[in-house]
């Protein structure tokens, strides 16, 4: 007996390099959505800050507008039905099950935040890659999804598709993480890298920004911010601590750093910028430091692009997650299993 086919919509709140990436495997997957979960999925619509916004209730010609992008980029063409003034209007109109959201990260985690609030209250399901509002808000966001009895859910924003929160979620019942420590941001780890092998600080990070591997302001990385933000992010949704990017002691790296990381590859020795967080007087402190490693310490072999967070536990000792030379495919991953989790 064929399965019976759930229609579900969707919506886009930005539509970058990493919403483009989750489109092409959204398109990619359709077969095995609906011979696996049985679900065909329709894309209702997208806002964007610099490509207009479009609504279309039948769905939008996904393949159609990545074909022309980015010489076609003009969404306002796409668009059917009564105007869209603010992005509160597009949640409301939209039509969709489930919001997207996938804007630029802003540390204070607006307008994000009310994108996602707007969308809860509403009763749609967020799925987002978005460290800001869950860093800055996710007591509150997390409160008001389960208030309007739908789902949250944020794997994209740390370690991009990387299986960080769910492995906790489904795979380590009952578990009581007691520290972790991880190498979160892959700019400043490439930047490190680079400079292992004699470039200075200005060419890292010039390689780094030709790359595209910097947030669209280059001191959220530098300055350690952008680990902070996803190591609060892993400390409110994995040790039920309540720290804030704001509230975690940073390093950050500058231009001295050429001549302290080869000194340190003559000893033997990696210089590595490292987010940890533990559990003090009961409460849980986060920290950014610039560490100086032995060689056999598994964060000292993890170069370039790659990230590894270890987890400390009551259960399994050490657990490690590696993700090597991640590009923004595994973020859009990321997406798509939130969305699978939701089916």
């Amino acid at each position: 007996m064929e399965q019976e086919r759930k229609q579900i919509n969707l919506a886009f709140i930005g539509f970058g390099k990493v919403g483009r990436a989750f489109a092409r495997l959204l398109l990619s997957r359709r077969r095995w959505l609906v011979g696996n979960c049985g679900v065909e999925w329709k894309l209702n619509g997208i806002a964007t800050g610099r490509h207009g916004t479009c609504i279309d209730p039948q769905g939008l010609p996904v393949q159609k507008i990545l074909k022309g992008w980015p010489k076609h980029s003009d969404l306002n063409l796409f668009h059917k039905g009564p105007s869209c003034g603010s992005r509160a209007d597009f949640i409301r109109q939209c039509g969709a099950d489930v919001l997207f959201e996938m804007s630029v990260l802003d540390l204070s985690g607006e307008p994000a935040t009310t994108h996602i609030r707007e969308a809860l209250r509403a009763g749609l399901h967020v799925i987002t890659t978005n460290k800001g509002p869950i860093a800055t808000n996710f007591r509150k966001l997390t409160r008001l999804a389960r208030l309007r009895d739908v789902r949250l859910l944020y794997e994209g924003t740390v370690m991009d598709g990387a299986p960080v929160f769910n492995l906790v979620r489904r795979n380590l019942p009952g578990t009581h993480i007691l520290s972790l420590r991880g190498i979160l941001n892959s700019t400043t780890n490439h930047m490190l890298t680079q400079m292992e092998q004699g470039a200075s600080f200005e060419a890292a990070l010039k390689m780094a920004e030709k790359k595209g591997l910097t947030e669209a302001d280059p001191r959220l990385d530098l300055e350690g911010w952008d680990s902070a933000a996803k190591l609060s992010i892993l400390v409110q949704a994995l040790m039920g601590g309540s720290v804030k990017p704001a509230d975690i002691d940073r390093t950050s790296i500058n231009e001295d750093m050429g001549r302290r990381v080869r000194a340190a590859v003559r000893r033997d020795r990696r210089l590595r910028m490292v987010s940890r967080a533990y559990r003090q007087g009961g409460k849980v402190v986060g920290k950014i430091e610039l560490q100086e490693l032995e060689i056999f310490d598994p964060l000292a072999a993890v170069r370039g692009l790659s990230n590894i967070l270890v987890l400390n536990t009551d259960t399994m000792q050490e657990l490690a997650i590696i993700e090597n030379n991640p590009s923004v495919e595994q973020t859009a991953y990321a997406l798509f299993s939130d969305l699978v989790s939701l089916l």
